[in-house]
This record gives C-alpha cells, sequence and structure tokens, in this order.
C-alpha cells in the first residue's frame, strides 16, 4: 500500500511540474536580478478619469465635464460638500485634512 501511494505521489508531482512549465512565464533571470518580459504585460493608462488638484483651498479639475456633479467626503464617509463642475477651480472651504473626491465611478483621495 505504501508502495502505491508512493507511486501516485511521485507520478502526481510530475503531472504538476509538467503543467507549471507550459504555463508563460513573465520574469526572467538576469544574472543576480530577476527581470520582467514586458512584452507580455498589458498597461491600460486611464487618462479619461478625472484628475483633481488642490493648492491651499482652491480645487481644480482636468479631464471633467462641465455639468458633472462632484462630491467630496470625509474620511470617514461623510458628504461634506457637493458642488456642480463648471469649468472653473473652485474654492473650498474645508478643514485641514484627508477627503475623497467622487465624480461617478472616479474617486481620487485629497489633502488639504
Amino acid at each position: 500500500m505504501k508502495k502505491i501511494t508512493f507511486i501516485l505521489a511521485f507520478l502526481l508531482c510530475g503531472l504538476i511540474g509538467l503543467q507549471a512549465q507550459k504555463m508563460p512565464n513573465f520574469f526572467y533571470k538576469q544574472g543576480n536580478e530577476i527581470a520582467i518580459d514586458a512584452q507580455r504585460f498589458n498597461v491600460v493608462d486611464n487618462d479619461e478619469s478625472p484628475k483633481f488638484t488642490v493648492i491651499g483651498k482652491v480645487l481644480t479639475a482636468k479631464n471633467l465635464e462641465v455639468g458633472t456633479e462632484v462630491d467630496i467626503y470625509s474620511i470617514l464617509g461623510a458628504k461634506v460638500y457637493s458642488f456642480t463642475y463648471t469649468g472653473n477651480p473652485v474654492v473650498v472651504n474645508l478643514n485641514k485634512g484627508i477627503y475623497i473626491i467622487r465624480v461617478g465611478k472616479y474617486t481620487q483621495k485629497i489633502m488639504l
């Protein structure tokens, strides 16, 4: 019985090893370092997402359509400010801290 168990375990490990060799390898060794084969990765640049910057208390937006509803939440999840984007920078009168800006499906963390 022990022999059969040993043989089955040996065959199973061999089959798993063969399967692992068939999988694509994204990493390869280059000297003492491990490098990544960047040709096999797809990098998606999310340029269409809105980007917000804060200087002082002035909030500016990039990649945001005029008329879009913008909500600002505290780090605890309470809505603290809401406005409709007009294309101009907005002065936000909020205390210093960390806030989350939500525009549709996009969110961004800002610090005042």
